[in-house]
């Protein structure tokens, strides 16, 4: 009886410690499934700098928003800096000193190729996903009497941070139309209101998707007005290497005619040591986590994966951009495959 019950033990004991290593297996398996690909992570920096605009801008709200999208799924720290703008963020993503810039594809295509606002060819840079195509515009304090670029003649205009877009592009205007401001004011958007309200300032431009904050602000609290660039805007948008478009009748309060102006896409760029595998989850979580980014930033509902190829080729794209859009059957032009790119 003794060594019968003793067999019984024994048995019982193999049969549990099977259980256990078959559970052990069976979970492993299971947790390496969810998570992203760590055998890749190797060769991933600690933490990823990500170049914005100034405060108060959708840039920066664009990309506070996706920081934390990205640091929350892919459990890498990403810290977003204020910069004055995607001219800036060109020149710090091609020198190493940030990982990611948010840019706009004029400027962009022009740092690439050493044209334009510079005559040094930024080759380092790679964009990896589309953003939102704005709108320049401008918004004009009551009682001033500016119903036209042509009226900046003579008067105070804010053209955001030195460097950045709506300054870039706000200066070429007025120098190509003969057009002379008193004076320009480099600032960031939110102290615009402040000026404005203090009569220090006729007008400021933003180079953005409709609803900017600020321009929002002085429209609800200070009754001002928001402009474009009118009917010389195709002209110059095919001198510039852009396009120009149509932002639609009530796109603010009070705005009830369609507005003729330039336009631009914003995109995500990053420098082109970055490692594949991690440019790969950075716009794969990007597009899968679209809903959560758009729940801060209303522009995220732009983001689509049509638009890739006619948006953001003009620079090369990375490979691991590349890869994803491989995997989703975008088919992109000659144009977005780099030097480095093999398949």
């Amino acid at each position: 009886m003794k060594k019968y019950f003793k067999s019984m033990v024994l048995i019982l004991l193999c049969v549990s410690l099977f259980l256990l290593i078959s559970g052990c297996g069976q979970s492993e398996s299971k947790t390496s499934d969810s998570k992203t690909d760590i055998s890749n992570k190797k060769d991933w920096p600690k933490g990823i700098a990500v170049s914005s605009a100034p405060l108060g801008g959708t840039f920066h709200v664009y990309a506070t928003a996706w920081a934390s999208i990205i640091n929350k799924n892919l459990g890498i720290a990403t810290n977003v800096e204020a910069t004055a703008g995607p001219i800036a963020n060109l020149q710090l993503v091609d020198n190493g000193q940030s990982d990611v810039g948010l840019v706009t594809m004029g400027p962009a295509y022009e740092a690439y190729n050493g044209i334009g606002w510079t005559d040094k060819k930024h080759q380092n840079i790679r964009t990896i996903f589309p953003m939102y195509v704005s709108y320049l515009h401008w918004f004009v304090a009551p009682n001033t009497n500016i119903k036209t670029v042509a009226d900046f003649e003579g008067k105070v205009v804010g053209t955001g941070a030195r460097g950045g877009t709506p300054d870039y592009y706000t200066v070429k205007i007025l120098d190509d139309l003969g057009i002379k401001a008193s004076r320009i004011i480099n600032s960031s958007f939110s102290e615009y209101a402040n000026l404005m309200a203090d009569k220090t300032i006729h007008a400021f431009g933003v180079f953005a998707p409709t609803g900017h904050p600020t321009g929002a602000e002085v429209i609800r609290t200070q009754n001002a007005k928001v402009m474009g660039l009118g009917e010389k805007s195709k002209e110059l948008a095919k001198k510039y290497g852009i396009t120009s478009g149509i932002m639609k009748a009530k796109s603010y309060e009070g705005q009830t005619e369609d507005i003729e102006t330039l336009t631009i896409y914003s995109a995500f760029a990053v420098n082109k040591n970055l490692p594949d595998s991690l440019v790969y989850e950075l716009v794969k979580t990007t597009f899968e986590q679209k809903n959560e980014l758009q729940k801060a930033v209303i522009q995220a509902a732009e983001l689509n994966l049509d638009i890739v190829p006619d948006s953001i080729t003009a620079v090369p794209l990375h490979p691991g951009a590349i890869k994803y859009y491989d995997e989703k059957g975008v088919k992109l032009p000659k144009s977005a495959y780099p030097p480095e790119y093999s398949k």
